[in-house]
């Protein structure tokens, strides 16, 4: 039903002006937490009244008719909060099998995977609370800034209906029940 609704825009957009050309970003939200190792081994704590969400990008389908070479750059991809969070695709969250997104070209007419994760600084719940707690209870969904003059995104969330993910202080704790393939 959510996919059915987010997808209502596009019709109409394809009505008024022709097909929509689109790549499709599928992605799936997996859990929030408050900092995280660094590679040198210090702590790197969300800012106060914020938390990290970590998603997922599974895979990019670029074949809709009328696609050009998709240029995809985690860095575009947002939660919609004030200010803006951005994505990092960078942070290794002290995984064991850490895999960031990195940007790369998908070619029209393929489907590439990704399997990595992106991470995400969003306020939540205020100064002196514990962010990530609040943050474990909320559907983020996420979009794409797509530069001016190239071809449109399609976000699609694959756990859209769950209502709660995982919750730790140390980011390193999602991987235990979301490991990267």
């Amino acid at each position: 039903m959510t996919l059915a609704l987010l997808m209502m825009p596009l019709v109409a957009a394809a009505d008024c002006e022709g097909p929509v050309v689109a790549a499709t970003i599928n992605y799936e939200q997996l859990g929030a937490c408050n900092g995280f190792r660094r590679p040198d081994g210090a702590m790197q704590p969300a800012q106060s009244g914020h938390a990290y969400v970590v998603f997922r990008i599974s895979t990019i389908t670029n074949t809709t008719a009328g696609a050009s070479d998709f240029q995809f750059d985690p860095v575009r991809l947002f939660v919609n909060s004030d200010p803006r969070a951005y994505g990092v695709g960078y942070y290794a969250l002290g995984w064991r099998r850490p895999r960031a997104v990195e940007p790369r070209t998908v070619r029209a007419g393929t489907v590439e995977t990704f399997n990595g994760t992106v991470t995400m600084e969003v306020p939540e719940g205020g100064p002196k609370t514990d962010a990530a707690a609040a943050a474990q209870n909320k559907s983020y969904f996420v979009s794409y800034e797509t530069p001016a003059g190239t071809q449109g995104t399609f976000m699609a969330k694959a756990n859209s209906s769950q209502t709660s993910w995982h919750y730790t202080n140390d980011c390193a704790e999602i991987e235990e029940y979301h490991p990267n393939p």
